[in-house]
């Protein structure tokens, strides 16, 4: 008699996990996309300061690192999310966005005192902030 109503557990919580999950939907990518936007925006603006030697050090290196941690999660999201054809190719395109934006997080993470990295990243950052903004344009 327990041993029937452990696999009706058992069995009722397969069924349960079962249903769960389902392809990204075109919202659910949006909202994904937005979260990369914003990071490299902000992350423009960390930048930006370290450009003009207007920030400490710690700073840079603890909010990058941040901000990269926030892209991270979101590129492991995208990249375990299944996507229908339908939002496929936007899919991979926002898994490159957030490669990119981490990359260039990590220019300032790893140099925070570095003028020359701040505008290099500060321009990187501003460019992949505006094409997350076009991806989204088109779900």
């Amino acid at each position: 008699m327990r041993r029937r109503a452990l696999a009706g557990v058992v069995l009722a919580g397969v069924l349960c996990l079962c249903g769960c999950g389902g392809a990204i939907q075109p919202d659910e990518l949006s909202r994904s996309i937005q979260s990369l936007e914003s990071s490299a925006a902000e992350g423009a603006l960390l930048a930006h300061d370290v450009a003009r030697d207007r920030t400490k050090a710690t700073f840079v290196r603890a909010h990058a690192r941040e901000l990269g941690e926030t892209v991270d999660h979101e590129a492991e999201k995208l990249n375990d999310a299944d996507a229908e054809a339908g939002v496929a190719a936007t899919k991979v395109r926002a898994i490159d966005l957030a490669d990119r934006i981490s990359a260039a997080l990590g220019r300032i993470q790893i140099a925070p005192g570095s003028e020359t990295e701040g505008r290099a990243a500060e321009e990187t950052l501003s460019g992949l902030s505006q094409r997350a903004g076009q991806l989204t344009e088109g779900l």
